[in-house]
């Protein structure tokens, strides 16, 4: 037996499939992810972390979670595996028309009020878009709006690729389908058959409105293509700190046009930082 194996033995403990942690790998893992993602864990998220990470080590070939960390650190081509890490820990949790009083909102008050006979497109940026239902969601709010009398573009963005993957196949089994209203279901998504049987997609009118991007929210320089006149940012910054926040909720000020709304979740508040907005709804804001 190795000094190291000594020394995991005594401080470690050992995780899903025998893999060995330590405490201070553990600190090591949360400062990692919380520089890659902005994500906030603390020591007693262990068990989630080793759960959550124990397949990277077995497609990888580790035989702990410390070989694994070295490989993160300081391997040649550790940023494509810290994507994949990323992608283990973050909680993609989401669903059709989810928070229906926002899309309520949006139609009975926002769009009436920012669309203008002027404008030839409307931008509408989901930021923090999971695996899709959110953006397919406002696709069939916006067709049912505006019908075939405007232009509207959806930028859909996650940290995670493998939900990016799933949105953009924009493919669900049925019962992920029961919030849509049942006229809604009926137009604007497709019934699977044989292979796909019990499961439902997206009409085509649709996902050609919905660009799927891989975007990490804590980037300083965060920026995105078009002028942006919504944003939609919900149940995202649950996940981060006061710092993380402030930083986000100041480049969506940047990005979002003059008069522009931003859309927060439920559990959010931009309430205890200096920003640029006001409320005009619990969770609902305009830019000043």
């Amino acid at each position: 037996m190795s000094p190291n194996d000594v020394s995991n033995s005594i401080s470690g403990s050992r995780g899903l499939g025998g893999f060995t942690i330590t405490e201070g790998d553990t600190r090591s893992f949360i400062d990692l992810i919380y520089q890659h993602s902005g994500i906030v864990l603390t020591l007693d998220k262990k068990n989630l972390i080793t759960s959550r990470l124990h397949k990277r080590l077995k497609a990888l070939g580790f035989t702990s979670f410390h070989q694994y960390l070295g490989y993160l650190q300081s391997a040649s081509d550790r940023a494509v595996e810290i994507v994949a890490m990323i992608d283990e820990i973050t909680t993609n949790k989401t669903a059709f028309f989810r928070e229906p009083h926002h899309f309520e909102f949006l139609t009975s008050k926002v769009l009436p009020d920012l669309v203008t006979s002027e404008w030839s497109m409307l931008n509408i940026w989901c930021a923090g878009c999971s695996t899709g239902e959110e953006p397919y969601t406002l696709a069939m709010v916006l067709a049912e709006y505006f019908g075939t009398t405007r232009n509207f573009n959806i930028l859909a963005s996650d940290l995670s690729t493998q939900a990016l993957q799933t949105a953009h196949r924009a493919v669900y089994p049925n019962d992920l389908g029961d919030p849509i209203p049942f006229g809604l279901r009926q137009k604007y998504t497709l019934t699977g058959r044989g292979s796909q049987a019990g499961r439902f997609r997206i009409v085509p009118e649709l996902r050609e409105r919905v660009t799927f991007q891989h975007i990490n929210l804590i980037d300083r320089a965060l920026d995105v293509p078009g002028e942006i006149n919504i944003i939609f940012c919900r149940n995202v910054m649950i996940y981060f700190d006061k710092k993380t926040r402030t930083c986000l909720v100041s480049n969506f000020a940047r990005i979002l046009n003059g008069d522009g709304y931003l859309f927060i979740g439920h559990s959010e508040t931009l309430g205890d930082l200096d920003h640029r907005f006001v409320q005009v709804r619990p969770t609902v804001y305009v830019h000043q």
